[in-house]
């Protein structure tokens, strides 16, 4: 899966005022405009999902507690091909970010 979204980033930009030539070593002002960040409506969707699982346990001691049980009992099951994928998948997903 690959998230993009469009940010667009303007500025700096350098304005001279409209005004007469002044006299002697007097400087003339520049106006600096403000940098302008537009962030779209997916993107502020996209911050908002990746605060809220940031909120999430990392471990979820419900499911350890349901696998140790598993284990002991001898009832636990791995499929190989499912551990590689899920194996690949995250490595897939942590070199695109």
């Amino acid at each position: 899966m690959r998230i993009t979204d469009k940010l667009e980033v303007v500025g700096p930009n350098l304005q001279k005022p409209d005004r007469p030539k002044e006299k002697g070593g007097e400087r003339s002002e520049e106006v600096l405009s403000k940098d302008q960040v537009t962030v779209s409506e997916k993107a502020k969707e996209i911050g908002r999902l990746q605060v809220e699982v940031s909120k999430l346990p990392e471990i979820r001691a419900d499911r350890v507690e349901e696998i140790k049980n598993a284990i002991n009992a001898g009832t636990y099951d791995v499929k190989g091909e499912a551990v590689a994928g899920k194996l690949l998948k995250e490595a897939i997903i942590d070199s695109l970010v």
